[in-house]
């Protein structure tokens, strides 16, 4: 079967199940997020909890490659009135919509899949400086600050909104695994993200690229953490170190469909925790 078909009949499958009332909450699940949740070109993290037994909804496609956390949380859809000279923006339309979707279906666990474009795609080279400045190559310090401070407040935003609607709903979110340096792009996708911004800083020492995005992710992960620790229905997922080798990649900031499965297992073992038994056991 090709993939397109592959994945109209697994969305189909899944948008049965979160439609049926008949089913138990606990199978449901409405998941918002990034290309880690929605990989055009192979099978992703959705795939294969739908695959699992779970009812998602992949239709309304909440999940958009190349999507940002403040575009998910704030909303950056604008349109600029030239007759008028002013601008409009459009407000929060993803975060309303993940909002309408809870509210209707009333699932048990959402899934979060956000900051990867934030902190390792075009946003890198804001916190590098050259490696000939005699600066540290790593702007740590204002990384740090806008990670627990913007980032977190999107966050916890999100998580504040979602708790507001269905107060004992469970919101599950990983902060990937150490991106790969390495400039591979694939069709369809963009990039490189992380050489191009490297290479124009002269950061050309892998071990030092590598070195950068350790640091970065890390920072990324222990905000999560964080997170999980001042809000009980908040739960990280810890992928660090789960995908160390170049081979287990599709390219820069892309795991291939294998790791994705390995993923979607951890979201479900994290659900089988929380609710003491496997929902997908019928």
């Amino acid at each position: 079967m090709e993939l397109e078909e592959y994945k109209d009949k697994i969305i189909e499958v899944g948008l049965n199940k979160l439609k049926d009332s008949s089913l138990t909450r606990d199978i449901k699940i409405v998941a918002e997020g990034d290309s880690w949740f929605n990989y055009h070109i192979q099978k992703d993290v959705i795939d294969f909890l739908i695959e699992k037994g779970y009812g998602i909804d992949k239709r309304r496609n909440l999940a958009k490659a190349g999507d940002t956390l403040e575009n998910m949380v704030y909303g950056m859809r604008y349109k600029i009135k030239h007759d008028e000279r002013t601008v409009i923006n459009y407000g929060d339309e993803s975060l309303q919509e993940t909002l309408s979707m809870i509210d209707r279906y009333n699932p048990k666990f959402v899934l979060f899949s956000a900051g990867g474009n934030d902190v390792v795609g075009e946003e890198l080279i804001n916190y590098l400086n050259h490696s000939k400045s005699e600066l540290p190559i790593l702007k740590k310090e204002i990384f740090f600050n806008n990670v627990n401070g913007p980032i977190k407040l999107a966050i916890e935003h999100f998580i504040k909104k979602v708790l507001s609607i269905k107060s004992d709903i469970h919101i599950l979110m990983d902060g990937y695994d150490y991106a790969k340096p390495n400039g591979k792009s694939v069709a369809r996708i963009r990039g490189p993200w992380i050489l191009k911004s490297m290479g124009k800083k002269g950061i050309v020492d892998r071990a030092e690229q590598n070195n950068i995005i350790k640091i970065m992710v890390d920072i990324f992960n222990e905000m999560l953490n964080d997170l999980s620790n001042e809000y009980p229905n908040f739960h990280y997922i810890n992928l660090r170190n789960m995908f160390p080798n170049e081979n287990q990649w599709h390219n820069e900031i892309h795991l291939k469909s294998d790791g994705y499965k390995q993923v979607a297992q951890k979201y479900h073992d994290k659900i089988v925790e929380i609710l003491g038994y496997d929902p997908t056991n019928n």
